[in-house]
């Protein structure tokens, strides 16, 4: 068995193709699919069983009766599928009716941020959060990486982890400039790298590299957790919201933020430390002009 996806057909043109195929339980993951379109290709069969309160099993059976050898030819399948059909024009298409539709685009798009902020809040794993800034506050160089819309994130973190006294390095994200610096990495460094929706060349790259150099990794993402979480010591979900040409970046932006008030309380003595010495220096900048 080894079916492909044509780039055209949609989930309900390949679900109607064994509407008679399937059973109660099956028939269930249909409807999640349908109704979870932007989501589902991006979550693992365990994630959608235990929603779904099913079995991996019959994940895996799902998978087979489409056609598919297993559950992740099954997903890379989807994904793959998924990204041809979304192109840049036809998200902001997808967006734009959405706000149109809702009225006042303000309102709606404020109401969005405060409902992805209420999920974050009632789905992010304290734990992971918590073994996040454990690795921060253990390694003084941290090296960070993202791509695209995540640069923003990058140059953030990049300057808050700095003032703080952390040896913040940003790896450059324009050709080959990112190899020399990477060459740095080992196993007493960190790596934090930020990513969603698409695993590029380069982030496998990064992740690949930072594993062979035994440098622990905190991956921020929305839904490239199942897909690299094995090259990730910490992942932190990240929801920014249907897949659209204007993502938010409101969740990443506030883990991101609850990462540095957690570092500065966990590390409370080095961090005031810095930062006096950050004022001192300040001062006498002052006064040298």
């Amino acid at each position: 068995m080894n079916t492909k996806l044509r780039p055209k057909m949609d989930f309900d043109q390949l679900f109607a193709e064994h509407d008679a195929d399937f059973t109660k339980s099956e028939q269930r993951i249909v409807d999640f699919f349908r109704r979870n379109m932007d989501e589902a290709p991006f979550l693992s069969a365990a994630e959608i069983a235990q929603r779904l309160n099913l079995s991996e099993a019959t994940m895996v059976r799902f998978a087979r009766t489409l056609g598919f050898e297993s559950y992740p030819a099954l997903r890379e399948a989807l994904q793959e599928n998924f990204r041809s059909r979304m192109t840049h024009s036809a998200r902001l298409r997808g967006r734009i009716h959405d706000l149109r539709e809702a009225g006042d685009i303000f309102e709606r798009l404020v109401a969005s941020e405060i409902d992805y902020l209420t999920e974050a809040m009632q789905t992010l794993d304290r734990e992971c959060l918590n073994a996040a800034v454990e690795l921060l506050r253990t390694h003084s160089r941290v090296f960070i990486f993202g791509l695209g819309p995540s640069v923003s994130l990058v140059d953030l973190l990049h300057i808050r982890l700095t003032r703080v006294g952390k040896q913040a390095v940003r790896l450059d994200t324009s050709g080959q400039e990112i190899l020399e610096p990477m060459l740095l990495m080992g196993k007493d460094d960190l790596l934090i790298a930020i990513g969603f929706f698409n695993l590029t060349p380069t982030m496998q790259l990064v992740l690949n590299h930072a594993n062979q150099r035994q440098t622990p990794v905190i991956l921020v993402t929305d839904t490239l957790g199942p897909l690299v979480s094995e090259k990730a010591n910490v992942v932190l979900a990240a929801r920014r919201g249907p897949v659209s040409a204007f993502h938010s970046l409101t969740v990443p932006m506030t883990i991101i933020n609850a990462l540095l008030l957690a570092l500065s309380s966990a590390d409370q003595e080095n961090v005031m430390a810095h930062l006096d010495q950050l004022d001192q220096m300040r001062a006498k900048l002052r006064g040298a002009s």
